[in-house]
C-alpha cells in the first residue's frame, strides 16, 4: 500500500500528525477506542471503493489477516504460529471455559477477580453451571494483589484469569507472579490484554501466560470490530481442542472448504475463527504504525506521558488512584468522588477533551499520539471546574 510521504515520519513526537483526530481535541480515551490513522482510513477507503467497482476481494482480506497476525505477534514476542485471529476477548475465553467445561470438574476450581471486566468475567463465571467453583478475588486498589490470588488457588484450581490493566483503574497486574502461581498448580493462566497490548511491553511476561487475548480496537488502532488475537502457548495448546472449527481451522484453508476429510492445522491457527475481512485490511494498516516508530518509542513516550498525567493532576488536586510504580499503566484514574460524571465528562466535552467515567472514576488513558499539550489542556479545564 501507497503512503502519502507526510506519514513518513519517525520522531515518535510527531506521530499525532497521523492522525487527524488530534487536531482539535485532546482525546484522553484509548482505552475505550482508538483513534483511526490516515493509513487505515486510506487503505480502507481503497478496499471498499474496490469491492464498489469490481467486487469484493475477500483473497486480499485474508492476506491482510494475515499480515495483521504476524505484526500482532510480533508485538508481543510470538511467532505467528502461536497466534489465532478471533472475534473478541471473550470469545477466546468462551473456547477456554467450553474446553474446561467439556472435562469432569471432580471437585476443580477457577479464580478470577471480582471486578474483572465482563468479557474476562461472564464466561468463567458460567462453569458454576458445570460443577466447578468459581472463586472471586476481591479487589485491592484497584487490581489484584498476587497475595490475595494466592490465598485462593489451591491444587483443585483449573485455570486463573486476570487482566493484565485493569480497564477501570489502570492497576497493572504482577503477571510473573501470577503466572508462577498458576504454574505451582498445573492450573492455565488466561489473560486479557486489551489494555496492554501495544500500550506497553509484553514479551517480558509472555513466558508465565498460557492464553493472552486483545481485541484490536483499543491500542492497537482499529475501531472496525469483529477481529482479535489470541496467542495460545505450545504447553497450551496440546491440552485445548477447538469448540467450533470451520474452513480457517485447516492446515490448508483454501482446500479446507469441503469434507470428508479433516485437517486441522497443527499451530494456533486451528482455532481461528472466520475474520472481517474490512478489520483485517484495516489491522494491516493500523499496525504498520508501530513499525514507523518501533514500538519501543512507542511505550516509552507511553510512559513518558502518563506520568506526566499523572504528576500534573496530583499537583491541581485531582489526586489519581495512588498505584506503585510496578502496577502504573497508559490508563490514569481519578476517582470523582462527590463530583457529578455525567455533568463534569459533559463539560470536559465542550471543550473538546474526551475522557470516560468508569466504576466511579474519571478515566484517562494516554496513547502515543498524545501531546503535552493535551495534558496542559486537561488541566486547565480541570482548575476552571
Amino acid at each position: 500500500m501507497a503512503v502519502a510521504s507526510r506519514d513518513r515520519v519517525q520522531d515518535i513526537r510527531e506521530a499525532r500528525g497521523l492522525f487527524p483526530a488530534t487536531e482539535d481535541s485532546a482525546y484522553l480515551n484509548t482505552a475505550a477506542v482508538g483513534l483511526a490513522s490516515r493509513r487505515l482510513a486510506t487503505a480502507s477507503e481503497q478496499y471498499l471503493a474496490d469491492w464498489v467497482a469490481s467486487g469484493l476481494d475477500f483473497v486480499r482480506g485474508e492476506s491482510a489477516g494475515e499480515n495483521a497476525r504476524a505484526a500482532a505477534a510480533g508485538l508481543i514476542g510470538a511467532d505467528p504460529t502461536e497466534v489465532a485471529l478471533i472475534a473478541s476477548v471473550s470469545a477466546a475465553a468462551g473456547l477456554v471455559a467450553a474446553q474446561l467445561g467439556s472435562e469432569d470438574p471432580a471437585g476443580g476450581s477457577v479464580v478470577i477477580g471480582e471486578r474483572e471486566f465482563s468479557s474476562n468475567h461472564f464466561p468463567w463465571r458460567m462453569l458454576a453451571h458445570r460443577g466447578y467453583e468459581v472463586r472471586q478475588v476481591p479487589f485491592r486498589n484497584g487490581g489484584l494483589d498476587p497475595a490475595d490470588v494466592a490465598a485462593h488457588v489451591d491444587r483443585r484450581t483449573r485455570l486463573i484469569a486476570v487482566s493484565a490493566v485493569q480497564t477501570a483503574s489502570g492497576h497493572r497486574t504482577e503477571i510473573p507472579a501470577v503466572g508462577e502461581l498458576a504454574r505451582s498448580v498445573g492450573a492455565l493462566l488466561f489473560v486479557d490484554g486489551a489494555q496492554w497490548v501495544g500500550a506497553l511491553p509484553v514479551a517480558q511476561d509472555l513466558e508465565w501466560i498460557d492464553v493472552l487475548a486483545t481485541p484490536d480496537h483499543k491500542f492497537l488502532l482499529n475501531a472496525g470490530r469483529g477481529m482479535g488475537y489470541c496467542y495460545v502457548a505450545p504447553r497450551a495448546r496440546e491440552r485445548l481442542t477447538p469448540v467450533a472449527p470451520g474452513w480457517k481451522a485447516g492446515a490448508t484453508p483454501f482446500e479446507s472448504y469441503f469434507g470428508p476429510d479433516m485437517h486441522l492445522s497443527t499451530t494456533a491457527s486451528r482455532f481461528d475463527q472466520s475474520i472481517s475481512w474490512f478489520a483485517a485490511v484495516g489491522d494491516e494498516a493500523a499496525l504498520s504504525v508501530f513499525d514507523a516508530f518501533g514500538a519501543d518509542a512507542v511505550y516509552a513516550r507511553n510512559v513518558e506521558l502518563s506520568n506526566l498525567l499523572r504528576a500534573a493532576l496530583g499537583e491541581i488536586g485531582w489526586a489519581p488512584v495512588d498505584l506503585p510504580d510496578a502496577n502504573r499503566s497508559t490508563i490514569v484514574s481519578v476517582p470523582f468522588g462527590e463530583r457529578d460524571p455525567r455533568e463534569l465528562l459533559g463539560r470536559l466535552k465542550e471543550r473538546r477533551i474526551i475522557g470516560a467515567a468508569r466504576d466511579g472514576n474519571l478515566r484517562l488513558s494516554i496513547h502515543f499520539y498524545n501531546h503535552e499539550d493535551d495534558v496542559a489542556r486537561l488541566v486547565e479545564a480541570l482548575r476552571e471546574l
